[in-house]
């Protein structure tokens, strides 16, 4: 009989729990609203246990949850002069690692261009290692390499050149 109560016990606890798990996203809806300048941006989310949401930018905000999302993947794409033009980002996310939506609220985002070139450089023993982090207005870091038209665009060139105008070295930015 002890035994009996004890499963009885586990089974209404592991009930209330996943009640809980199921229901603790759904403390209302909140909307979020993407400024991304002229691209377009769409945000791929995870917020709750088993919450995920895909949101792009519009006129309109996007409906959620209201709770802490967290960003996933972000995609930009723009088209220009007849291409079609895309970056991604899988983080570093900065300002953007969680998102807080709150109850009847909006909440707004601002990321993308105008983008920061930031030089990464490392040496080690003689050998001086020069990249590049793609930042955006959150502080959200994108991939060093854009896609055109649905392919990888040629690497970056680099030109280093001393004060007198020597060129001292020069290649691509070879990606990953």
């Amino acid at each position: 009989m002890k035994k009996r109560d004890i499963w009885i016990s586990v089974a209404i606890i592991a009930a209330a729990v996943l009640i809980l798990m199921l229901f603790s996203g759904s403390s209302g809806k909140g909307q979020i609203k993407i400024d991304a300048g002229d691209a377009i941006a769409e945000l791929q989310l995870a917020g709750g246990l088993f919450g995920r949401a895909t949101i792009s930018s519009g006129a309109e905000p996007a409906k959620l949850s209201a709770q802490a999302h967290r960003p996933v993947q972000l995609r930009l794409s723009k088209k220009q002069g007849g291409d079609s033009w895309r970056i991604d980002s899988r983080g570093p996310w900065g300002k953007l690692s969680t998102i807080s939506v709150n109850y009847n609220d909006t909440t707004a985002l601002k990321l993308g261009p105008p983008f920061l070139i930031k030089p990464k450089v490392r040496k080690s023993g003689s050998s001086i290692s020069i990249d590049f982090a793609i930042i955006g207005q959150a502080s959200e870091q994108y991939q060093n390499f854009a896609r055109k038209n649905n392919r990888s665009v040629p690497a970056a060139k680099a030109k280093i050149i001393d004060e007198t105008g020597k060129v001292l070295a020069a290649g691509r930015f070879e990606y990953g």
